[in-house]
């Protein structure tokens, strides 16, 4: 379907009303309320396997799942009738949830309807300019650690730091830091494994504390340590054990996620061009007495 003539069917869209043919068999009545054989199909067809399965094959889940669709057909009828008259504040709050429906709907059958053109050369083209954005494999770093437990709160880290100090201090002339995490590590997640943090991460990196990731990323060289750093588990001394220098993955592994990318776009381009053919044209009509008195109490005073 072509922008033009989904612009001109956009009013229609947002006023669709469904309804049954006057052949479409009636399945399920009772006083005014009735499912019709279409409709129940569309029912059925959103149930999930389990409960197709269990309506077709037990009289009981049947006439449990029936009667829920047949309340929700009723529940949906009560409210037909409301008017601004009667419910008030009620009636415009539906009015306007109905509202929004209609406009998310209309807009997914614009996006459904679009028709994106081959974007290959452009992709290589943002590759080209926009390379950190969508290539960049900023530098990791692996790490191993020894810590001492200390939870804000819990215990005193003025008698934790002398002692981490210490153990710093003989690590810098040469101990073996296996078995210094054996002697001093209470980390239960990394103490068996030599104190290794089996994590690559990146500075910043989601999901690690962002002190411990600064705290690595201070380190000059592999095999070299931290400086005491303080997190909210405690104390740590952190070992260098290994970097991965920043490198851009190749056009060809990151082009799906330019051609995703530029498609976004373009649907994004083509929803504000559709949303600003439904806006008041040059000929459209605002009263504005009206707005003005609507807007009155709401004006700032001098």
């Amino acid at each position: 379907m072509s922008l033009t003539r989904f612009f001109s069917c956009a009013a229609l869209l947002l006023c669709i009303t469904v309804g049954a043919a006057a052949d479409d068999p009636v399945a399920i009545a009772d006083g005014e309320t009735r499912i019709n054989r279409a409709e129940l199909e569309q029912i059925i067809s959103r149930w999930s396997a389990e409960m197709r399965s269990a309506a077709a094959n037990d009289l009981g889940d049947r006439m449990e799942l029936l009667n829920i669709a047949y309340m929700n057909k009723r529940l949906a009828e009560s409210v037909d009738g409301m008017t601004p008259e009667t419910h008030g504040d009620d009636y415009w709050k539906l009015h306007f949830q109905l509202q929004g429906l209609k406009r998310r709907f209309a807009i997914e059958q614009l996006v459904n309807s679009i028709e994106i053109p081959d974007m290959s050369a452009l992709a290589e083209e943002r590759y080209a300019t926009d390379k950190d954005k969508f290539a960049l494999v900023p530098e990791k770093r692996l790490t191993s650690h020894i810590l001492f437990m200390c939870p804000p709160g819990q215990c005193d880290r003025e008698a934790v730091r002398p002692v981490a100090r210490e153990v710093l201090a003989k690590l810098r002339e040469g101990a073996d830091f296996e078995a210094l995490v054996a002697e001093y590590s209470e980390d239960p997640g990394s103490r068996d494994k030599g104190g290794r943090f089996e994590k690559w991460f990146s500075l910043g990196e989601k999901g690690v504390e962002p002190r411990y990731t600064g705290g690595a990323f201070d380190i000059a060289e592999v095999g070299g340590y931290s400086d005491l750093v303080e997190t909210q588990f405690g104390v740590h001394i952190i070992r260098l054990d290994d970097i991965q220098p920043e490198h851009y993955r190749t056009f060809e592994e990151v082009r799906p996620a330019i051609l995703q990318s530029l498609r976004a776009e373009y649907q994004k381009l083509a929803v504000q061009d559709f949303e600003a053919n439904l806006m008041i044209s040059d000929e459209g009509y605002i009263n504005g007495d009206v707005v003005d008195a609507l807007l009155a109490p709401y004006k700032a005073t001098p």
